[in-house]
């Protein structure tokens, strides 16, 4: 999981909290308020009760007065109304929500709602009344407003940390395309966070990559260079010889070094990362013989230190040119350190096996694999080639060591 889909998960989860600590606070205050109206409606309900009860013990025919000063008095100063329309009251009674009921004495107390007006209905036996409260529910515009603006200041809040991560995507950007090889790109920042304190790290050390680099290859091509003027002069002096057995040894000795700094070439490539591969399928056998033939000796020396058996078809998707530069260096290797120097190539279903009697290895394989490692007797980089191409063509190299011989194999 990335570290943006992280934030935005958090975010999403404060958003639930925040709206749901508004909701509920909403909730309790929406609560209270009906409690504190439904409490105003009950005194109010108690008052006129009461006052109903002694109009009734003065007046001698007992007729209510539903206007006297007394009751026009409380009801202005209790923000009610009394509805004496007959047609109003019944279209109320028709549509109008009941809210909350009551019992009390022998009233019946009732609260009802019509869109945002409320009405407090009063039923006696003797005497019927409903009241209009004139009193509006407000909306609670703080927890409105409180609401509002935490989401503005999470949006805030997302937007920016966001905004300073952003750096750390193009980072990341940069170093996808210095993987693919590209050493030239900058990643300098003016900033003074830890995102370009990173980059300016990263941007000096890519800086001491790519003149390590630079050096390297201006080495090898400068070796290169000098070995093909004396390789040249070599041929041309070839040419006036007038033995012909003399002639062809010498011509065969330079065609392999001229072999040797094709490979030499290649290399360079493919460790500067210039080197494009081709994938295709090829017959394990001719990519066998491929590296043979790129083997420094003649055809009865090469017979004596290498057979090859095919047990099996096997097709392999590489490059015709890597992979057998990559087995000619594991051949060689096994020709090398081989106590009798001699090497068995079979090829299998699954790939190539190259074995030879030895001494097993005395540290891990991947010790092996590292450059100019000292363990052998050579540069320390046959392995390292050998790793480096499988790498590129996405094959396998695995190492084992059974009954005196080391057993490399090359599979899909």
């Amino acid at each position: 999981m990335s570290l943006y889909s992280k934030i935005r998960i958090i975010f999403i989860i404060a958003l639930l909290f925040v709206t749901a600590f508004f909701s509920a606070y909403f909730y309790i205050e929406h609560s209270h308020r009906m409690q504190e109206k439904e409490k105003r409606y009950m005194q109010t309900s108690l008052f006129l009760h009461k006052h109903f009860r002694e109009s009734m013990r003065q007046e001698k025919d007992l007729t209510l007065n539903f206007l006297d000063d007394t009751m026009k008095l409380y009801l202005d100063e209790s923000d009610f109304s009394l509805l004496t329309d007959v047609a109003q009251i019944q279209n109320i009674q028709k549509n109008a929500v009941l809210v909350h009921q009551r019992k009390f004495l022998r009233s019946e107390i009732n609260i009802l709602k019509e869109d945002d007006k409320f009405f407090l209905a009063l039923v006696h036996p003797k005497f019927q009344l409903l009241l209009q409260d004139k009193q509006r529910m407000q909306m609670p515009w703080e927890i409105v407003s409180g609401y509002f603006f935490s989401l503005v200041f999470l949006l805030w809040l997302y937007v920016w940390l966001t905004t300073s991560l952003k750096p750390l995507k193009q980072l990341q950007q940069q170093i996808e395309k210095v993987g693919e090889g590209d050493l030239t790109i900058s990643v300098k920042s003016d900033k003074k966070d830890e995102i370009a304190a990173v980059s300016n790290a990263f941007d000096d050390a890519l800086r001491k990559l790519e003149s390590l680099i630079n050096s390297r290859q201006l080495f090898l091509r400068a070796i290169m260079h000098e070995l093909k003027t004396p390789i040249g002069k070599g041929k041309i002096l070839t040419a006036f010889l007038e033995k012909s057995s003399i002639k062809e040894g010498y011509d065969e000795v330079f065609e392999r070094l001229e072999l040797l700094l094709d490979e030499f070439s290649r290399i360079e490539q493919m460790l500067s990362s210039h080197y494009e591969v081709h994938l295709k399928a090829y017959n394990a056998k001719d990519l066998v013989d491929q590296a043979l033939e790129l083997m420094i000796m003649d055809e009865e020396t090469l017979s004596e230190k290498v057979e090859v058996v095919e047990k099996e078809l096997c097709v392999l998707e590489t490059d015709f040119t890597l992979f057998p530069l990559a087995l000619k260096n594991l051949i060689d290797n096994a020709i090398k350190y081989a106590s009798d120097h001699q090497v068995m190539i079979t090829i299998t279903g699954e790939g190539i096996v190259v074995s030879n009697s030895g001494a097993q290895f005395t540290e891990n394989l991947e010790a092996y694999f590292k450059p100019f490692h000292g363990k052998g007797n050579g540069l320390g980089l046959g392995l390292y080639i050998v790793q480096s191409i499988m790498e590129m063509l996405h094959l396998k190299l695995h190492y084992h060591y059974d009954n005196g011989k080391n057993i490399f194999t090359i599979a899909k």
